[in-house]
């Protein structure tokens, strides 16, 4: 808890720097927050688009694709649909991020990077929104297909521990956080700007640009939430955001070991074949 500590406070004093600083003590988001909030509702708006034609084209092509090398039974063709679902949440957080002008204003080595980086780890903290812990089901919005909700159970096909860390993670994010689409949005930025990602170019300027979300978010956690309660949430967030990159690399384990996978996934994996 220390190092998060640590990581909270330098950042504050980091942030400063990066938006200009708020006038007055009000509590309220200032003129300059609040449009950098609105960029990232308005940028969502990519991820609400119906997907029923996606998921049917994308079953349809699992479906006749699924003839394992050997019939081994190894990957279930359930654990494959899902995974390949992906693929479709990908392509929207993409166009999502074209929507950002930071994003936008990178050059193209760091967007790939960040997209490659990123996209797992935003996929995964954006299904918490969607996530019913007494049914133990994800509801896919905007869907009206045979996949409009999915069961955690599917996570148990995969190997290793994913639906045991999966569950442990969803139990600790708080719902009134994770249902908050504000706190989703910057916290989706914050991953999105990971100056540490593998062949990123320039790692100064991504990292200035993530320091103001971190910045934004802890400003919006103070409009919404009495000062010490916001403090508070702030840094359990952060540590969320920490926990969150260790699922997302289980996860993206579990992608790696399903066969066949959707040519997206393949490019963001840097696989040039997936054999079984």
């Amino acid at each position: 808890m220390e190092s998060i500590l640590c990581e909270a406070i330098k950042l504050e004093f980091e942030a400063y720097t990066s938006v200009s600083p708020c006038s007055g003590s009000s509590r309220e988001l200032n003129e300059v927050e609040r449009a950098k909030l609105n960029e990232l509702i308005v940028a969502n708006k990519a991820l609400h688009a119906p997907i029923d034609d996606d998921v049917t084209q994308l079953v349809g092509e699992t479906a006749s694709s699924a003839g394992f090398k050997g019939g081994d039974g190894k990957h279930d063709p359930r654990l494959i649909t899902i995974v390949n679902l992906t693929a479709v949440a990908i392509r929207r957080f993409i166009k999502m991020a074209k929507k950002i002008n930071a994003f936008k204003n990178m050059c193209e080595e760091d967007q790939v990077a960040l997209l490659k980086g990123g996209c797992i780890e935003m996929m995964v903290l954006r299904s918490t929104m969607t996530y019913d812990g007494q049914r133990k089901q994800w509801k896919i919005p905007h869907c009206q297909e045979q996949f409009g909700s999915i069961r955690t159970d599917v996570l148990k096909l995969a190997k290793g521990n994913i639906y045991r860390s999966h569950d442990s993670f969803i139990r600790s994010f708080e719902a009134r956080w994770r249902t908050d689409e504000h706190v989703i949005l910057i916290m989706s930025a914050i991953l999105l700007f990971t100056p540490d990602r593998p062949k990123v170019v320039h790692p100064d300027v991504i990292k200035l640009e993530q320091n103001s979300y971190y910045y934004l978010l802890r400003r919006y956690l103070e409009s919404v939430y009495p000062g010490c309660e916001a403090k508070s949430t702030f840094l359990k967030l952060i540590q969320k955001i920490l926990e969150l990159r260790k699922l997302a690399e289980e996860v993206t384990g579990v992608y790696l070991d399903v066969n066949p996978i959707e040519p997206l996934l393949m490019e963001i994996f840097d696989l040039k074949h997936h054999a079984a």
